[in-house]
């Protein structure tokens, strides 16, 4: 498999390879390097200092704008120990990297909760979309620069988010966004589920 293994539990390495099967039987896939994969422009990855990359798989082949990067994430708790050694372990998250032809700024797109519309009433600070009340009121998106960020999430881009499921979360940097859970486990069922929305927006034009 094209992931790095080291330290994974087996009960890991055993998820993972379920994942690659089921997502050659689903997509056409080819490996891809991680030089295109910036992890530090994102701020739900710099959160984390113990986190790289231990794979990076191309969907869509030989379509180039939509990736799944593997992330490898290193535990070190800060006390406990077990037989005088400290407890430590990896775990891997997945996430999609996609390529847009547009530059949406900085920008983090959830689903809104009820408290974000309490704190909203207190502090506005939520992008607003007054065309689309549907999508205004669904989703959550503060960004650093609205006019970029309303261009981009036109019509098409929102009609696509619309069905997005309730766990992901959306962060775009310029011209990339990702999407993910945040979830430590690999499950092959989530993960074909997020290919197969980061498919969706990739193909947008």
């Amino acid at each position: 498999m094209p992931f790095d293994l080291a330290g994974l539990a087996a009960a890991d390495v055993q998820s993972l390879e379920d994942t690659y099967a089921a997502l050659r039987t689903k997509f056409s896939i080819s490996l891809s390097d991680d030089s295109d994969i910036h992890l530090n422009d994102f701020d739900l990855f710099n959160i984390n200092p113990n986190i790289s990359i231990g794979g990076v798989l191309l969907i869509n082949a030989p379509g180039k704008n939509c990736h799944l990067a593997f992330l490898k994430i290193h535990y070190q708790p800060t006390s406990g120990v077990y037989g005088g050694e400290r407890l430590d372990y990896y775990k891997y998250q997945v996430w999609a990297f996609i390529t847009l032809n547009k530059d949406f700024g900085r920008a983090l797109i959830r689903h809104e909760t009820f408290n974000d519309r309490i704190i909203g009433l207190i502090h506005p600070c939520e992008l607003q979309f007054k065309d689309d009340k549907e999508f205004d009121h669904k989703f959550y998106i503060v960004t650093n620069n609205e006019q970029k960020a309303l261009l981009a999430m036109n019509w098409n881009f929102r009609n696509a988010v619309m069905g997005m499921p309730d766990n992901i979360v959306l962060e775009t940097a310029g011209t990339t966004l990702i999407i993910g859970t945040g979830a430590i486990t690999i499950d092959p069922g989530q993960t074909i589920q997020l290919a197969e929305f980061a498919s969706k927006i990739a193909a947008l034009k």
